[in-house]
């Protein structure tokens, strides 16, 4: 085909606008990893729904420089903000790093803006947690942190889990959906496994931050990307961001 009779989009209507976005916010890091962005950006439109046109946040922190880090994957999602986060703290193949003290993003998501019943939450982890401190968490009911040792443990709508996954091998994908008032999902170090709760929540004003917990129990891992929304299938989504991940890696 001549593209000069034929022109060829290069990408997608989709993964064009996060680049055109990524370029306003003064990035100019992403332009060697824009293939494996598109790409992952695609397998999200293609899944629609929860995945992507209902997704309330989602970044990627790989693949970007750090003007990138706060740009969110699709047009209308919440404004993200970075709290203290500088160049030195981003890797492109492998996320950003947190200090564990006072580094973290804002995803702008309230509890309230999700289903009682119907959320879900993840991060990617570079390198993980070795203690309680929290890699991603709104107000006391949600989040997921570290485990000494070994493990990922995680609090969903006042439903605490002790350990998501025995291994300790990163990186790796972690996080928690709730499609009911009686079961919620899990995902971690490749196992998963299913919870009977019977308990539920109502939703408060409090912030999910990838990080910390609203601004508390900063996280000392490196994360490499992130979502909060509604309730969706785990190891869909860490299929993506694990293609993701060796996509980058290939760069």
């Amino acid at each position: 085909i001549n593209p000069y009779v034929y022109p060829i989009a290069a990408f997608s209507a989709e993964a064009q606008d996060y680049f055109d976005r990524l370029d306003t916010a003064g990035d100019t890091t992403y332009t060697p990893y824009k293939q494996p962005l598109a790409n992952y950006i695609d397998g999200l439109v293609a899944l629609g729904g929860a995945y992507w046109n209902t997704m309330e946040s989602a970044a990627s922190f790989v693949g970007v420089g750090i003007e990138g880090v706060v740009v969110p994957l699709r047009s209308g999602m919440t404004t993200l903000t970075n709290n203290n986060f500088v160049d030195a703290d981003l890797n492109q193949l492998t996320g950003l790093i947190g200090n564990g003290t006072n580094k973290d993003i804002s995803t702008g998501v309230a509890e309230s803006q999700m289903g009682q019943n119907d959320s879900s939450f993840s991060v990617y982890a570079s390198t993980r947690e070795n203690t309680t401190a929290r890699m991603m968490g709104s107000g006391a009911r949600n989040y997921i942190a570290g485990k000494p040792t070994n493990g990922y443990y995680a609090n969903v709508n006042d439903s605490s889990f002790p350990i998501l996954g025995t291994g300790t091998a990163v990186p790796n994908f972690v996080g928690v959906s709730r499609s009911s008032a009686t079961e919620i999902t899990w995902l971690g170090y490749g196992q998963s496994g299913t919870t009977l709760e019977t308990s539920t929540w109502t939703p408060d004003a409090s912030v999910f931050t990838v990080f910390s917990q609203a601004g508390t129990t900063y996280t000392t891992a490196r994360l490499a990307t992130y979502h909060v929304g509604p309730a969706l299938t785990l190891a869909t989504l860490e299929s993506l961001q694990a293609t993701l991940m060796s996509e980058i890696a290939a760069i």
